[in-house]
């Protein structure tokens, strides 16, 4: 399935694909534990297929409410930075206390 029949796909439809594939994933990654999976190339095609589902779910998600998405990242990026920075200041190297006078 490509991206623009995906497009065209109704939220809800998009939701049952993810499921659908999750569930495919799943029998495939059980096989290959088994060693009974022949054709490799699945997994890594049904993982892909499950990203794009998402990333047009997400984008969708972004486009009816795009100012609380940017606030939300705003406010994340926020406290990583201030996070990196008590990091930085606790990895700095502390002078040495005065010694007295030998």
């Amino acid at each position: 399935m490509d991206v623009e029949e995906v497009r065209a796909l109704s939220d809800e439809e998009i939701a049952r694909e993810i499921e659908k594939h999750h569930e495919e994933w799943r029998n495939l990654r059980f096989q290959n534990a088994l060693g009974r999976l022949t054709t490799f190339h699945q997994l890594r095609e049904v993982r892909k297929s499950i990203a794009r589902l998402k990333t047009i779910q997400r984008e969708r998600e972004i486009a009816v409410d795009p100012a609380g998405h940017y606030a939300t990242n705003d406010r994340k990026r926020a406290r990583r930075r201030a996070a990196d920075r008590r990091q930085r200041v606790a990895q700095r190297k502390r002078p040495v206390q005065n010694r007295r006078a030998r």
